[in-house]
């Protein structure tokens, strides 16, 4: 009989499946309380693109400002 392991990865909002990224995080967030040290240890990041349910509304608002402010190409910066 096989026996698989199988991890997915899915918006905690929509239940859609997320999809990796190479853009990676030069570093991961602290470590929480009781994890180990002082020990041999092997940390693996995975990067994940944030679903689209999630940057809907900001990117709605960014063409709102956008359209209220006149600007065309308008970006995070606001240049």
């Amino acid at each position: 009989m096989r026996k698989f392991l199988i991890t997915k990865f899915v918006c905690s909002k929509c239940g859609g499946n997320l999809q990796l990224t190479y853009d990676t995080p030069r570093g991961a967030g602290r470590y929480a309380e009781g994890e180990p040290t002082g020990a041999d240890m092997v940390q693996q990041l995975v990067s994940i693109e944030p679903c689209e349910c999630t940057t809907r509304p900001l990117d709605e608002m960014r063409r709102a400002a956008s359209v209220l402010l006149g600007m065309s190409g308008f970006s995070r910066t606001g240049a």
